[in-house]
């Protein structure tokens, strides 16, 4: 099966948001694979694991482009993308990271 970098053409805007959406499917749809998805579509894990929580292809594209958010946009600590411990969520209209388990939530009663 053909491999794909998916970020880097949507960077370079070979293909469109819809077009990764599209090889996606293409690949997940095969029943011969042998390499996992992540890495046909040229993602490392931590960006395939931000899809899987929602973020789209767009937003992932630039992040790798331009850094990708490093503190919680709740309690303003350090995320450290490489080690996980992180979920993707939309704050203030755009895609963010937050910890999974936040000091500060946990201080809120969990909110």
């Amino acid at each position: 099966m053909k491999k794909y970098d998916v970020l880097q053409e949507l960077i370079e805007g070979k293909i469109t948001e819809e077009n990764a959406e599209d090889i996606l499917s293409e690949i997940l749809g095969s029943m011969n694979r042998t390499v996992p998805v992540h890495e046909l579509l040229g993602m490392s894990r931590y960006e395939w694991t931000a899809n899987g929580h929602g973020a789209d292809f767009q937003d992932i594209a630039n992040w790798r482009a331009h850094g990708w958010p490093n503190r919680c946009f709740i309690c303003g600590q350090p995320i450290k993308v490489e080690q996980f411990g992180w979920l993707t969520r939309e704050h203030e209209d755009r895609m963010q990271l937050r910890h999974v388990v936040c000091p500060k939530s946990s201080e809120l009663g969990g909110k």
